[in-house]
């Protein structure tokens, strides 16, 4: 075959995406580890991941950068492609749920989809803990809100492809628990205990938290106290959710449920 030929072929597969399949390499050990590890902890709870989706979080959580100063070649892609998924799976699932869940008109669904901006993700991922900018591989790169917002949306691209549409949105909807209460007014009880307290100057309002159960699975407990007093506790897979049934049951104590 002339060498024109070749030439031409490769460039029409790169086009298409049908470039030759590069051999992945296995992670190395400790990076592996790491990666399976905060893919274990809450809220993603994703474990016995297979070898074979393993590369699709190890490449979720690399930067360009780390490819183009790898020398041998990266045996993992940057995060790019997989952050494209992502971040249409991401509005895809929130807007879903706004849908279903909430009567709003387009316009206040559509500004409430701005949850999804990159600095508000970056925001979420530190306030939550959820340590995705920790395990990011990057070369000469500050850790910018960007680079943590794009992580975030290829792993959950990572996610949808290796365990599917209910899984993600599990994921999902547990990490944006509070964005998503906040569309009613009715189910923020933590926000309409706040604006309770602050109204009728009732005290300082407290939230106190206790975990059990497994690393892997735990149960929150939070109990809320207003001037001292003890007036509401809730159990849930996350902070958010025990907060938030804490303080719904404390605003029946104070008549305003």
């Amino acid at each position: 075959m002339k060498l024109a030929t070749i030439r031409e072929r490769l460039q029409i597969g790169r086009i298409f995406g049908r470039e030759s399949p590069q051999i992945q390499e296995p992670a190395h050990r400790d990076r592996e580890a790491e990666v399976r590890a905060l893919l274990a902890h809450p809220p993603f709870g994703i474990t016995g991941i297979s070898d074979a989706a393993f590369p699709l979080y190890d490449q979720a959580l690399t930067h360009r950068s780390y490819i183009g100063n790898e020398y041998p070649v990266a045996a993992v892609g940057d995060n790019e492609r997989l952050e494209f998924l992502g971040n249409y799976v991401l509005d895809f699932v929130i807007a879903n749920h706004l849908y279903s869940e909430y009567d709003l008109p387009p316009g206040e669904m559509n500004r409430r989809l701005q949850v999804t901006r990159n600095t508000k993700l970056a925001e979420i991922v530190l306030q939550r803990g959820l340590g995705i900018d920790r395990v990011i591989r990057r070369r000469g790169q500050a850790l910018t809100d960007s680079i943590i917002a794009d992580a975030f949306e290829a792993l959950i691209g990572a996610i949808y492809l290796d365990r599917g549409l209910d899984a993600v949105r599990e994921v999902i909807l547990t990490i944006f628990e509070d964005e998503i209460a906040e569309c009613d007014g009715r189910r923020n009880y933590r926000g309409r205990l706040q604006e309770c307290v602050a109204r009728e100057n009732l005290g300082e309002l407290e939230y106190a938290f206790s975990q059990t159960g497994p690393g892997s699975c735990p149960v929150w407990t939070a109990r809320v106290t207003v001037g001292g007093i003890p007036l509401g506790e809730g159990k849930g897979r996350t902070k958010q959710g025990a907060a938030m049934l804490a303080a719904k049951e404390a605003l029946k104590r104070l008549g305003k449920e």
